[in-house]
């Protein structure tokens, strides 16, 4: 039997903003990614926050994989996600995906997203992540853990 999770404090200390390092990438649409009208359909971006999300880490020489078995991470579940959809991306566009970590709590951090095409920004998106271990009591349950400084430190330009 599952013993409930306690709730997550997320005000538990104050946060550490924008670290500044931040995270570009180019995308080709492709007609695959669009809707019959030819523009992007919207849960798209949310894979592509996700992708951008582990390219942030990697980038900093922290692949996923072995950060999780260093850390005993059972991963970064997302807890909240939103979108505000600015303007459109249509089939054969380039788009730049640029991302940042927005702000580092205890056990959580704030990835924040932003969509250009060209000089407009179409889309401003967010994820909240949790640093999560996987818990020793419960070989199928994860935990909230306390992020490494070492983890945040790596983000400072």
């Amino acid at each position: 039997m599952r013993t409930p999770k306690p709730k997550l404090d997320v005000a538990a200390s104050p946060p550490k903003t924008d670290t500044g390092a931040r995270s570009r990438l180019d995308i080709v649409v492709d007609f695959a990614d669009c809707d019959p009208a030819r523009i992007v359909f919207y849960p798209r971006y949310f894979d592509w926050f996700d992708r951008a999300a582990e390219r942030l880490f990697r980038e900093r020489g922290m692949a996923w994989p072995e950060l999780w078995a260093h850390y005993r991470l059972a991963g970064f579940p997302i807890v909240d996600a939103s979108a505000k959809f600015l303007g459109p991306a249509r089939f054969g566009d380039t788009i730049t995906l640029e991302s940042w970590i927005g702000e580092w709590r205890s056990k959580l951090f704030i990835v924040e997203h932003r969509v250009h095409n060209g000089a407009d920004i179409i889309v401003e998106g967010r994820e909240l992540r949790i640093w999560a271990l996987r818990d020793p009591n419960d070989p199928e349950g994860m935990k909230a853990g306390v992020i490494p400084p070492e983890i945040i430190e790596r983000f400072r330009d």
